[in-house]
C-alpha cells in the first residue's frame, strides 16, 4: 500500500474541492453588448451558395475558436448552402487565402472561381484587456478598467461585387472603484475580452437568423 501516494491524492482532491467552493461563492460579471448595422440587417438566405471566408482576429486565445463558432452558427442558418474555402478548393481553383478587402472585379472573379453567390467575412478584435479576470473591490474612485472586444461581419454579393450587409457587435465590461469610503463588495469573476469576442460573434450571427426575411 502506497500511503504517501494515497495521502497526496487525497490532499489534491481536497484542494480542488476548496478551489471550486471559492469559485462558486464568487459572483460573475459579463459585458454589455451593443449591435449596429450599416447595411443589410434583414437578408434572404434561401437562395444561392454562401462562401465563408477564414475568420481573422488579434486574439491570442480564441483565434481558431472564432472560426469554429462562426461556422457552427452560420450553418444553423444556411445548412448545406454554406461552403468553406476547404470545401470549394476540392473542385475549384480558389486562392489559398482570401483578403478581407477585395475590389469589385476580384469579388466577381471569386464568384466565378467558387461557383458561390455570396461571401461572408467575419473579423474579431480585442480592444482592451485591462480589467483582467478577477475584480477586487477598490475604494479608489479613480480606478477604471475595461475588457472590450468587437466583431464585424461583412457580406458581399459575388455577382455584382456589392456589399449587401455590414454589422458589428461591441462588448464592453467595466470594472471601477467605489466612490464610497468603505467598499464592502466581494470579489467578482470577470469575463475576458477574448471570451466576450466569441459570445459577440454568436449573438450577432443569431440576429441574422432572427431577422432573416425568408422565414
Amino acid at each position: 500500500m502506497n500511503l504517501y501516494g494515497d495521502h497526496y491524492h487525497l490532499l489534491m482532491a481536497k484542494r480542488a474541492f476548496f478551489i471550486l467552493l471559492i469559485l462558486s461563492a464568487l459572483s460573475c460579471a459579463g459585458p454589455r453588448y451593443t449591435f449596429t448595422y450599416d447595411a443589410g440587417k434583414e437578408l434572404d438566405f434561401s437562395q444561392g451558395k454562401w462562401l465563408l471566408n477564414d475568420t481573422r482576429s488579434n486574439s491570442t486565445v480564441f483565434d481558431a475558436e472564432l472560426y469554429e463558432r462562426t461556422l457552427k452558427e452560420f450553418r444553423k442558418i444556411l445548412g448545406d448552402s454554406l461552403f468553406t474555402l476547404k470545401d470549394v478548393r476540392r473542385n475549384q481553383l480558389v486562392p489559398a487565402t482570401l483578403a478581407f478587402e477585395l475590389s469589385d472585379p476580384e469579388l466577381r472573379e471569386l464568384g466565378g472561381q467558387s461557383s458561390c453567390r455570396y461571401l461572408i467575412n467575419v473579423s474579431g478584435h480585442i480592444i482592451t484587456e485591462n480589467a483582467g479576470s478577477l475584480s477586487i473591490p477598490s475604494d479608489d474612485p479613480h480606478y477604471y478598467a475595461t475588457n472590450e472586444s468587437a466583431v464585424r461581419i461583412k457580406i458581399y454579393d459575388l455577382h455584382s461585387g456589392m456589399l449587401i450587409s455590414s454589422s458589428e457587435a461591441y462588448a464592453k465590461l467595466v470594472d471601477q472603484g467605489s466612490h464610497f469610503e468603505e467598499s464592502k463588495g466581494i470579489p467578482m469573476l470577470l469575463q475576458s475580452s477574448h471570451a466576450s469576442m466569441l459570445v459577440a460573434a454568436e449573438k450577432l450571427i443569431r440576429k441574422y437568423r432572427k431577422n432573416r426575411v425568408d422565414g
